[in-house]
């Protein structure tokens, strides 16, 4: 039996137990057997797909959501994970700092609900997509800063040198008068 497809069929795609053994041709015993087994050798991923069905659920009913499925989404976002180190995109923390931050420092806090992991974020946001092409993994602290008062190039300018950055475009403002 092909455990990748199974565990895809499970944990990614989470088709039902009838449709996983039909398609499979292994009894409901043989399915338990095989999920239990996945459940201890691979609850780490288990658990970031979990995460990961969240995010895709919190966002899947916008309009301009562009992911497919939630197995699409889930490749972009593991994708990307990678292509980033597991950094924030802006400011390159790395999302165990993060982690390990809310859980002793800030866990205390009223807004704890989210912010121990790197959330989607749109580079652009001011055409709104969220979509592979136009979003990327930021911490909550960068994804919160940003909000949609900036695109990708100003925010990373603003990182740089927040106060000259502000005064710049105040420049530019009474510059254009």
């Amino acid at each position: 039996m092909n455990t990748e497809l199974f565990f895809e069929k499970l944990f990614i795609n989470a088709e039902f137990a009838d449709e996983i053994c039909r398609d499979l041709n292994i009894t409901r015993k043989e399915y338990s057997e095989y999920a239990k087994q996945l459940d201890i050798e691979r609850q780490d991923e288990i658990r970031i797909i979990k995460r990961v069905r969240t995010l895709y659920h919190n966002k899947k009913n916008l309009e301009d959501f562009k992911f497919q499925n939630f197995n699409s989404f889930y490749k972009w976002y593991i994708k990307q994970y990678q292509i980033q180190n597991g950094k924030c995109y802006y400011c390159k923390t790395d999302e165990k700092i993060i982690s390990a931050l809310f859980e002793k420092k800030f866990h205390n806090r009223k807004r704890t609900t989210r912010g121990k992991h790197l959330e989607i974020e749109r580079r652009n946001s001011t055409d709104n997509l969220y979509s592979a092409e136009n979003c990327v993994l930021a911490c909550y602290f960068c994804n919160n800063d940003k909000s949609d008062i900036f695109d990708e190039y100003e925010y990373l300018e603003y990182l740089k040198d927040r106060k000259g950055f502000l005064n710049s475009q105040f420049e530019k403002l009474n510059g254009s008068r």
